[in-house]
């Protein structure tokens, strides 16, 4: 017996049963409906809808942790891409395999699929893909420790979002660009990504994105600060500019309710203040954040603070 063809009616009711199951976390149910959803249009040979189907089902095996149906399901969908001759759709398919490999930790064969997306974005002049395979292969590096050969990717991703004019694309890259050269001991450079990347954030209002670089700011004043060879009018500085950043950020972790960041923030602006000279500023934010830590239910730093509030007072 030959088996019945799926009609509209199908389609619909395969729809609303993805929809359904995703909007309940029925995942069993979701992924059997886009397998439906798959199958008919292979039959109708509408390869574009079978694979973006199949795309969609590998992105909720990789959400639930089955790494190996979602890359099955990946390859199923760049055959299909392949076969509709998608060159920018198969390049998606390819960098977004790429991104899951290197969460997965398997760097080389992420590099390799990272590659070969920028490669089509390269091809096809599509420069807008070329900068987000260039910002993810770039994170790569960074993870294998890489520094070196990240920077430049980094920068290349950094001008290719300037060029397009993505200011939220150009905030995050430039996040990356200041993690990396952080990380590589070019503070200068970290410096000036980070800053601009914090005005592009405010401008955006993005309050989430801008609690977090501004808190790696305030922490890289203080460190500057810190730093030997340092004046002591020269660490003033940077250390008011670090408590100016921790303060903006503190106001920020409030209005987002994240209590975790309240409490760290306070012990960071006690820490300032205490290698200021400014020891009542200093009690003030370390018993406001001993307070806080025990109100987020966090006893190991608040006890760690109640030994550092005694020796000062």
């Amino acid at each position: 017996m030959h088996e019945k063809p799926m009609s509209a009616l199908d389609l619909a009711q395969l729809l609303r049963q993805v929809r359904q199951g995703l909007q309940d976390n029925n995942y069993p149910a979701a992924i059997q409906g886009f397998e439906g959803l798959a199958r008919l249009a292979h039959a109708d040979e509408d390869y574009a809808a079978e694979g973006r189907h199949l795309g969609n089902l590998a992105l909720l095996y990789y959400r639930i942790g089955n790494l190996r149906q979602a890359l099955h399901c990946f390859d199923r969908a760049l055959e299909c891409a392949r076969a509709d001759q998608d060159r920018l759709t198969e390049a998606g398919l390819l960098g977004n395999v790429g991104n899951i490999l290197r969460e997965a930790k398997r760097y080389d064969q992420a590099m390799e699929y990272l590659n070969a997306a920028l490669l089509i974005a390269q091809e096809q002049g599509d420069d807008r893909g070329r900068g987000i395979w260039l910002a993810n292969l770039a994170l790569v590096y960074d993870d294998l420790g890489q520094h070196d050969r990240a920077l430049p990717l980094h920068e290349n991703a950094v001008s290719l979002a300037r060029q397009l004019n993505d200011q939220r694309g150009l905030a995050g890259r430039l996040g990356n660009l200041g993690n990396s050269a952080l990380a590589a001991g070019e503070t200068t450079r970290a410096l000036a990504a980070f800053e601009e990347a914090i005005l592009l954030l405010r401008d955006l209002g993005d309050d989430k994105g801008l609690a977090q670089r501004l808190g790696v700011l305030g922490n890289l004043y203080a460190r500057l600060a810190r730093a030997d060879g340092m004046s002591p009018d020269e660490a003033r500085v940077w250390f008011a500019y670090a408590l100016t950043a921790y303060r903006e950020t503190l106001a920020l972790a409030a209005r987002l309710g994240d209590a975790d960041s309240t409490a760290d923030l306070l012990q960071a602006m006690g820490g300032v203040a205490a290698d200021m000279g400014d020891a009542v500023h200093a009690l003030r934010y370390y018993d406001a954040a001993s307070r806080a830590y025990f109100a987020a239910q966090d006893s190991d730093p608040a006890a760690a603070l109640s030994s550092i509030i005694a020796s000062i007072a």
